[in-house]
């Protein structure tokens, strides 16, 4: 899958489950490397009435480490998330209504913020919540000898002098998230925005595949299938 960059950037393994939770509209983990990360999606459901917006429905979003939840950072990491959700969920389309958005980091080994983003666009896509597309994190370090990495591991995160995060849709390509740290020239932003567009590109083709795995497990859309596409071989018909 994401083997294809090897040449030229260099990624982890990704890998997914789905739906992985019972109890929810839509679930979904991702697993990075040694991060993994799962997230649970409920709605539309109704909203207090002192929450509730006229025009659209409300998101609601929990991020909850491996050692509780509540941190300044897990905030950074709600916002973060609750924006991407905003941004491509339809939100005008169930007014009055609340969408709750649980992330559960089960292991962080670097690059956790996009594998955060990742799982949730295929919990959303689970949900079947409408949306305007879907959408791939990637992350980037720019390291001591200037140097940009991407995926990167814990470790390489703390050596690195700039962390990037970025965000993509899928019709336009283009960025609509950016979360940066540490000391970058614009030169360097820039060609970390530009490569980090081919590995999302990758991580769209990789949602895909995980979708036609899971349908391909569910035997309503098996009976849809003409045989061919089941496998079977088809004989040719008698003249």
């Amino acid at each position: 899958m994401l083997a294809a960059l090897e040449n030229q950037i260099r990624v982890r393994p990704i890998s997914s489950e789905l739906p992985t939770l019972g109890n929810c509209d839509g679930s979904a983990r991702v697993k990075q490397g040694n991060s993994s990360v799962m997230v649970g999606v409920w709605g539309p459901v109704e909203v207090k009435q002192s929450k509730e917006d006229p025009e659209k429905c409300v998101i609601e979003t929990t991020v909850k480490s491996a050692v509780g939840h509540g941190s300044p950072l897990d905030k950074m990491y709600e916002e973060a998330i609750r924006q991407t959700c905003e941004q491509m969920v339809i939100v005008t389309a169930h007014p009055r209504t609340c969408i709750q958005v649980i992330v559960h980091i089960e292991s962080e080994d670097g690059s956790i913020l996009s594998v955060m983003k990742n799982a949730l666009c295929l919990a959303l896509m689970d949900s079947g919540v409408p949306m305007k597309g879907m959408f791939a994190g990637v992350s980037c370090v720019q390291q001591e000898n200037g140097e940009l990495m991407w995926d990167p591991t814990a470790e390489e995160e703390e050596e690195s002098t700039a962390k990037f995060t970025f965000v993509y849709e899928s019709s336009a390509k283009s960025a609509i998230f950016t979360h940066c740290t540490g000391e970058s020239s614009i030169e360097q932003f820039m060609l970390a925005l530009q490569k980090s567009r081919q590995v999302a590109l990758e991580v769209f083709g990789f949602y895909r595949e995980s979708f036609e795995k899971l349908l391909r497990k569910d035997v309503r859309f098996q009976m849809l299938l003409p045989p061919v596409i089941k496998g079977e071989i088809l004989e040719d018909p008698e003249p």
